[in-house]
């Protein structure tokens, strides 16, 4: 059973339990029931509560539930394949043995926990810090606001942005200046969280 194919975008959402493991490198794939597209080679992987880190999609695969192996149970981060079958089934409780699923290969590029805010952007890429922000902040965002970040995600350039919404290549500092107010909104909020000492 193939199904209707699906899609991921910049974003993909992981268990708060699976967190520490990804980031101590135990889990390296993520199975998604299904097929499923991957749009995007670097993706920002979040809890559901916070962004957790920067991936690259190293590779992505289909195949039957019932023939996922051990090793990849193991990337996975299960112990066995009966302990990645219980949980699969905790996920999908329908899921069918003969149902493909999408095994999503991930290697992490940056983490995204504890952020170090002595460095430009908390030391984030400003599409990812845009990224980010249109995320969490959405609402609260100014029409403005909302209007660079949206497009700093398509052009990942402070210049090229100040140019194309502001019409102004010299006003680059307002957009600096909403990154920097955006990354201290998202750390106020504990939605980032700032790195101690050193």
């Amino acid at each position: 059973m193939v199904g209707p194919k699906k899609f991921l975008g910049r974003h993909i959402i992981i268990r708060e339990d699976y967190a520490e493991r990804f980031l101590k490198g135990e889990k390296t794939t993520t199975v998604r029931r299904g097929i499923v597209k991957v749009k995007y080679r670097n993706i920002i992987i979040h809890t559901g509560i916070r962004p957790l880190a920067i991936a690259r999609v190293e590779y992505v695969y289909h195949k039957m539930l019932k023939n996922i192996s051990e090793e990849e149970a193991r990337k996975d981060g299960f112990r066995s394949r009966e302990e990645f079958i219980r949980e699969i089934r905790k996920l999908y409780p329908d899921i069918d043995e003969n149902e493909y699923v999408t095994v999503i290969g991930l290697r992490i590029l940056k983490r995204l926990d504890v952020i170090d805010s002595r460095k430009p952007f908390g030391g984030l890429k400003p599409a990812d810090l845009a990224r980010i922000g249109l995320r969490y902040l959405g609402e609260e965002l100014s029409e403005i606001e909302r209007k660079i970040l949206l497009d700093l995600t398509r052009t990942g350039d402070i210049d090229l942005t100040s140019q194309r919404v502001l019409k102004d290549v010299g006003r680059r500092g307002v957009v600096v200046e909403v990154l920097n107010n955006v990354l201290r909104r998202l750390l106020d909020k504990g939605i980032l969280r700032e790195k101690r000492g050193d």
